[in-house]
């Protein structure tokens, strides 16, 4: 751009400006910057903005589709502050790297794939959001949607104007056009523009006025009447107190420049073909991508043995096992005595306990006999493995799902009247009551579900009916009566049982989150502890539908936790337990993600970031694929949630489990990439992961689509990392440093498959083998401290966890 200018104006498209060389003036409603080199600025929908150059400058300007970025990030009401001038943050180099990258790929053109570009445009996008993305869902309902409604009127008054501005336009007819007063939109227009309707207007008229004078021969007069200027005489005074000077002069002193309306076409074309070239040029002096699978190495970090920190072991409090029926498989009783003796659960977390296949009710005769055999096997077998019944209540199915919408296995519970659940409950803990004993029931997890916690209210054709209207408090209290009335018969019989509810999904929005807690506030029965699911999941509502996306955020699980406390707080339940009681990457049981390296870096990076949140407990989704197995799982793997296959091989997240369980109880430190906790006397303990989140073009894909093969190939670099941690203040003395590794050579059983030939047909010896070969790596090593201190250096592949034992076996004293 050249001298040029171009007016206000505003659009649905969110635009992002990124400045090459020279400089811009831009001016946002009523913000005005100048970009200089590298700088960008984010203009959100609706926003009134315009551009002015005096001199030769190179900028790139990209529009992205308001309506499609909602969709794909999954967010209502996109806001951003993007401002390059404003935040001088780390990220501003980052943004300016991701920029270029699309830059880079978009002049490629026909030398790399459609795919391609869209990976980087997404890396963008996801980049965007991360890092520049406001949730206005805090703000103010109405003021918000006073805004919004205010743009789009103001939106549509400049796109009328635009292509009624020839016309003898006048404010009464526009004022009709939007239905309103003329008093009314002379003030708004003015509030929104900083100008009256008369000056816009000359505004407009004028710059196409100025086009045509510069770059054509036709008569002044004949521009002055074809932009819509009532004569010559208005054109002139409206020229003249713009560029204080006559047309005619500014004619003749603008004509060397243009000969005739072909030589604009020409030099525009050379224009934009220079534009090109300058564009090029200024890519090729950028620094390079980092190239994948180098080495990143990392300052040593400093840890200093002084003062100590109490934390609890969240994450092994409870597992999955599934529907009841599950448990009285002897194939998954076997694999959970197994995972007990490795990783050792508190709770064991079921449902359908009193589904049809348990013959509980005996409806033979008039009267309803129960029958609490086979119940008794499933409790049995727990308590007898050191596992805690953790109980689902209510008709909730077992549901094994390939996608988001694709279902494998759904099984379906007969749902009961209240005067049935008091008589069925009331028996069942009386009995276990008698069998097991108070002191032990009470001890147990009641978890009461809610079927259908989050409707979306017909709201029939009324296009006008807001957000807000769709949330009533009234949807929640057939479950409160539910939860009130079970709750009061479990604490009758066990006072002291622990009794919550009601899963809640993580796609329930702040403001229906906010509005249900505040709502069970003011019941007079209170949970023991709330309970929600973590998958990484973003869902977008539109009226009676909704859309299901993987999140691209890399901290969800993190975030969403911290969500959910903020929100137990402003809603008074911040002395009530929370507990996730089910999480994991994927809701898919046919995603090979879960039997790769990948998965034991997943969890422990999950549960080191989340140590501090206040969860009480954290409950893997699931302990073994045998929940999943179904006709399609006839191979040795397929992708099942399990922490252990159904033939009883132990995946990485099997193995990341149990290097969890060597830490200790009291935390010394914990950084991005590692966490160091100590035992009584002098050992410690050192986990260290390198995480690598996915690359953009894993979400242009299906869940579960992904080749086997393909696996690792979908991150966002296979980068080793270099890990040196110097440890202070210990005692000096000789060392027994013990080392366990998971990687894709040790204890991957789908790497372990892929170099099998990954045959179906397995034979039971070869999967013995297995059994054997899918183990972590370990060695024993001795050394000597003095100076009291010691350094712990590692190479980590890819997905890697490791663990460090140090246990001091005799000091210098």
């Amino acid at each position: 751009m050249n001298g040029k200018n171009v007016l206000d104006h505003a659009h649905n498209d969110i635009e992002l400006i990124y400045m090459i060389e020279g400089n811009l003036e831009v001016k946002i409603k009523n913000n005005l910057f100048t970009l200089n080199k590298s700088d960008f600025v984010i203009v959100n929908s609706n926003e009134l903005h315009s551009f002015h150059s005096e001199e030769n400058n190179l900028f790139v300007i990209i529009h992205f589709n308001y309506f499609q970025i909602r969709s794909i990030l999954q967010q209502e009401n996109l806001y951003f502050q993007c401002n390059s001038l404003e935040n001088t943050v780390s990220s501003n180099q980052q943004m300016k790297d991701v920029i270029e990258e699309v830059l880079l790929v978009y002049l490629k053109e026909s030398d790399i794939s459609l795919a391609g570009f869209w990976e980087k445009v997404l890396k963008l996008i996801s980049f965007i959001q991360l890092n520049y993305l406001r949730d206005r869902k805090h703000q103010e309902i109405k003021p918000l949607l006073s805004e919004e409604m205010a743009n789009e009127r103001l939106m549509e008054i400049l796109e009328y104007v635009e292509n009624n501005f020839r016309e003898a336009l006048t404010l009464e007819e526009v004022a009709r056009t939007q239905y309103i007063t003329v008093p009314y939109l002379s003030k708004f227009f003015k509030k929104q523009t900083g100008k009256t309707f008369s000056q816009y207007l000359n505004k407009v008229r004028l710059a196409h006025a100025v086009n045509e004078l510069i770059n054509t021969k036709k008569p002044i007069t004949r521009i002055a009447l074809d932009n819509g200027f009532p004569n010559l005489v208005a054109f002139n005074r409206v020229f003249n107190d713009k560029f204080k000077v006559k047309p005619v002069d500014y004619r003749k002193s603008k004509v060397g420049k243009i000969e005739n309306d072909e030589k604009t076409v020409s030099n525009d074309k050379v224009e934009s073909e220079e534009a090109l070239l300058e564009l090029r040029n200024y890519l090729e002096c950028v620094s390079p991508v980092h190239p994948k699978n180098e080495s990143i190495s990392i300052e040593t970090d400093i840890v200093k043995i002084s003062k100590f920190e109490a934390y609890t072991k969240y994450w092994n409090k409870v597992i999955n096992v599934g529907y009841a029926t599950d448990l009285l498989n002897s194939d998954m009783q076997e694999q959970l005595s197994l995972m007990q003796a490795d990783i050792g659960f508190t709770y064991a977390r079921f449902w359908g306990l009193f589904c049809d296949e348990m013959h509980v009710e005996d409806k033979s005769d008039d009267q309803v006999a129960y029958n609490f055999s086979t119940i008794n096997k499933l409790l049995d077998f727990l308590i007898k493995n050191r596992l805690k019944p953790f109980i689902e209540l209510g008709p909730k199915p077992k549901l094994v799902l390939k996608s988001f919408d694709q279902t494998l296995i759904y099984q379906t519970n007969n749902e009961k009247s209240l005067d049935e659940w008091k008589k069925l409950l009331r028996a069942f803990l009386l009995h276990c009551v008698e069998r097991y004993g108070i002191e032990e029931v009470e001890t147990w997890y009641f978890e009461i579900w809610g079927n259908n916690i989050d409707p979306i209210i017909d709201i029939g054709n009324n296009e006008r009916l807001n957000k807000s209207d769709r949330h009533d408090p009234a949807q929640f209290e057939e479950y409160f009566k539910v939860f009130s009335f079970l709750k009061k018969i479990l604490n009758d019989i066990v006072p002291e049982a622990k009794v919550g509810g009601c899963g809640l999904a993580t796609d329930l929005e702040t403001e229906k989150l906010d509005l249900f807690l505040k709502q069970w506030n003011s019941h007079e029965v209170q949970p023991d502890f709330l309970s929600f699911y973590v998958y990484p999941i973003e869902t977008e509502s539109d009226r009676n539908t909704k859309k299901n996306v993987t999140s691209t955020n890399r901290d969800y699980v993190k975030n969403k936790i911290k969500q959910v406390r903020e929100s137990m707080e402003r809603s008074g339940f911040n002395h009530v337990e929370l507990n996730v009681t089910e999480w994991n990457i994927s809701i898919s049981s046919r995603d090979y993600l879960n039997d790769s390296c990948f998965k034991a870096s997943y969890i422990a990076k999950n549960i080191v970031d989340n140590l501090n949140q206040h969860v009480n407990m954290l409950g893997y989704w699931m302990c073994s694929d045998i929940f999943g197995d179904f006709k399609d799982s006839k191979n040795l793997l397929h992708g099942g949630v399990g922490l252990i296959t159904k033939s009883g091989i132990k995946k990485p997240s099997y193995h990341s489990f149990s290097l969890l369980k060597k830490l200790g109880e009291i935390l010394v430190s914990k950084g991005d990439n590692y966490i160091i906790t100590k035992k009584s006397g002098d050992r410690y303990q050192i986990i260290c992961f390198n995480y690598k989140h996915f690359d953009y073009s894993y979400y242009l894909q299906p869940e579960g689509s992904i080749e086997i093969s393909d696996h690792y190939g979908i991150f966002e670099n296979n980068d080793s990392l270099n890990i040196s941690l110097k440890i202070q203040g210990i005692t000096n003395g000789r060392y027994r440093i013990k080392e366990q590794r998971i990687n894709r050579e040790h204890g991957s059983v789908l790497d372990e498959w892929l170099n099998f030939g990954s045959v179906y047909d397995m034979k039971q010896d070869e999967v013995e083998y297995l059994k054997q070969k899918c183990v972590p790596y370990m060695k024993v090593d001795h050394t000597f401290v003095d100076e009291n201190k010691i350094v712990i250096e590692g190479k980590l592949q890819p997905h890697e966890v490791r663990l460090y034992e140090l246990n001091l076996l005799f000091s210098e004293s």
